[in-house]
């Protein structure tokens, strides 16, 4: 049986069991970590956004708003990779939902990716220009304000993972399903 190189118009495409098993592990193990760590962003960033020293800043609100916005882009992401399992019946996937799920991922990744870049404009350039018109309002990049930095690019980075991740399990090429067949098969 050979297979083409794009999706076929059937509503479904067929696909060896232990490709399907495999499909759903990976996307509920993914789906699980993922979410865990989008609400646990969630929490720290609304914590850590009001104790650190640029909580008086007036440009807060958006920069908290926005990190929060990302660490809730990467929860809906990973709740997505674990809807994606649904797509996989037995023996098929079906072709629809696939498609569905890896548009849900990529406006999950366009998301997370446009409140970082917002974030790190207002907030690096607000740390940065501390200061300006008095010494004493300097702030420095403390380990603190640097991991709160972070926060919202590892919560990006995240949601490229189950983008790519959703890609390649719920789309696989010819030549993987072949290697698949191939194996479980000899």
């Amino acid at each position: 049986m050979t297979y083409p190189t794009v999706w076929p118009t059937e509503p479904y495409r067929w696909l060896p069991p232990g490709m399907i098993r495999t499909i759903r592990e990976i996307a509920t193990s993914l789906g699980m970590g993922t979410s865990a760590v989008g609400l646990v962003l969630i929490v720290v960033i609304q914590i850590e956004g009001r104790i650190l020293p640029t909580s008086t800043d007036g440009a807060n609100v958006l920069t908290m708003g926005m990190a929060t916005l990302t660490a809730a882009f990467l929860l809906l992401s990973g709740v997505g990779m674990m809807l994606s399992r649904f797509s996989v019946r037995t023996g098929a996937v079906e072709t629809k939902t696939a498609i569905l799920l890896r548009g849900i991922e990529a406006g999950m990744f366009g998301g997370a990716f446009f409140t970082t870049v917002v974030f790190l404009i207002f907030y690096v350039s607000g740390v940065a220009g501390s200061g300006r018109y008095e010494a004493k309002d300097r702030l420095e990049f403390t380990p603190g304000i640097v991991m709160y930095t972070l926060l919202p690019v590892l919560a990006t980075i995240l949601t490229i993972v189950n983008l790519v991740v959703a890609h390649r399990l719920l789309f696989p090429t010819v030549e993987k399903v072949q290697r698949h067949l191939s194996r479980e098969s000899g």
